[in-house]
């Protein structure tokens, strides 16, 4: 494999890892709460609110640390030198 490609890899499957940690991510930090919404017919009703934040780090700080690992164990063995 030849310099350029190696540059080429480095860059595009870091990419690709972080987006799929990313939309795992998005949906382990889902989060559900109870709110009080307006209903029509009888002034006020209780609605579940849900939020996704993937950057939830006490929820998904496991997952973005093994991305990281496995993002560099990756670039470590494109870039080592082969003898």
């Amino acid at each position: 494999m030849n310099k350029n490609q190696k540059i080429i890899l480095a860059i595009f499957v870091p990419v690709i890892i972080f987006l799929v940690t990313l939309t795992i991510a998005y949906y382990l930090g889902v989060e559900k709460s109870l709110s009080l919404g307006k209903s029509l017919s009888l002034g006020k009703s209780l609605e579940w609110e849900i939020t996704h934040n993937p950057f939830d780090w006490g929820k998904t700080w496991y997952l973005w640390l093994f991305s990281l690992i496995g993002i560099i164990l990756f670039e470590y063995g494109l870039f080592e030198d082969k003898k």
